[in-house]
């Protein structure tokens, strides 16, 4: 009988290129974390004027966060990681949507990781 109360957890290791969703891969208390989905953000190649492609990139990013965040609906706790700015432009992005109002959403900055770190990280802070 599952319970009701356990919590699901998810690390998102992000930058502006991809995205890995991190989670435990099975309902079971003490199951490994692995990589449950890679996402790659949209590569924008074009020309036109700066404003054009200033406005191309900022749709793409909306459709690369838009992808990313529909993967972490069903958890109630998600830790953002990565280098630079994006993990706290994802943040904001998640609390524009309704959908996320609920969830507690964590940020942590992290230069480039092998993917073993990335899942030691994310079972170190939800273990």
């Amino acid at each position: 009988m599952k319970q009701q109360s356990k919590k699901k957890h998810a690390g998102v290791w992000l930058d502006n290129q991809k995205a890995l969703i991190i989670a435990n891969s099975s309902e079971m208390e003490n199951s490994e974390y692995a990589v449950m989905e890679k996402i790659k953000a949209a590569d924008h190649f074009g020309g036109g004027s700066e404003h054009s492609m200033n406005n191309a990139k900022q749709s793409d990013n909306q459709k690369y966060f838009k992808s990313v965040a529909g993967t972490l609906l069903n958890y109630d706790e998600i830790l953002i990681f990565g280098p630079g700015k994006s993990q706290e432009q994802f943040q904001n992005y998640l609390h524009e949507d309704a959908q996320f109002g609920s969830k507690k959403i964590t940020i942590d900055s992290a230069e480039q990781l092998t993917d073993p770190q990335m899942l030691a990280k994310v079972r170190n802070f939800f273990g």
